[in-house]
């Protein structure tokens, strides 16, 4: 794994386009005036234009304020679900997303993993990527980070497999320690 440096947590910062994939696409319309109110509250003013990047502490607190505004009496995992496709439809309407959607499409399922360091580095200034191939369709993804979201991050690999055509993707969350988590992929060919 190349390393960044280890970027202490309360200095990691998720970039602009993810925060406006989610917020300005992802959510069209469904962003109520009591949302709005919370994540105001929580350090994200909608009605200003959005800054180049915000502390990931942050947006794991609106991530939480968004599934309970957005996505009432669902389930915490299956709420995280539905916001993370929610999130990755929305993040493709973005000038970034929209780029690197293009070529997630040509790549497939096989290369779309072997890009996904690169392509998840250019989200925020922390993360870090270890892939180990288990197989052609089977791959071990070891991060330098955890998600307090269930199902959110298998959600949003899931769909992105798919947006690579992988047919039947699963992500599933195999090993999780204080800093790192690591995911199995998996999908059939189409």
């Amino acid at each position: 794994m190349k390393h960044r440096g280890a970027v202490p947590l309360e200095q990691r910062l998720v970039y602009v386009q993810v925060v406006e994939g989610l917020l300005e696409h992802g959510l069209r319309g469904s962003v109520s005036p009591r949302l709005k109110h919370r994540l105001r509250q929580a350090g994200i003013d909608l009605d200003r234009p959005l800054l180049p990047g915000y502390p990931v502490l942050l947006w794991g607190k609106c991530l939480d304020v968004i599934v309970e505004e957005t996505l009432p009496g669902l389930p915490r995992e299956e709420a995280f679900r539905q916001l993370a496709e929610r999130h990755v439809q929305g993040y493709g309407r973005t000038v970034v997303g929209r780029a690197v959607y293009g070529v997630m499409r040509l790549l497939g399922p096989r290369r779309l993993v072997q890009r996904l360091p690169q392509t998840l580095r250019a989200t925020d200034n922390y993360t870090e990527v270890e892939l180990t191939e288990q197989g052609p369709t089977t791959y071990a993804m070891r991060m330098n980070s955890r998600v307090d979201a269930p199902g959110y991050a298998e959600a949003l690999f899931e769909s992105l497999l798919r947006l690579g055509g992988a047919e039947s993707p699963r992500v599933a969350r195999i090993h999780e320690d204080a800093d790192s988590t690591t995911y199995q992929l998996t999908w059939t060919e189409r």
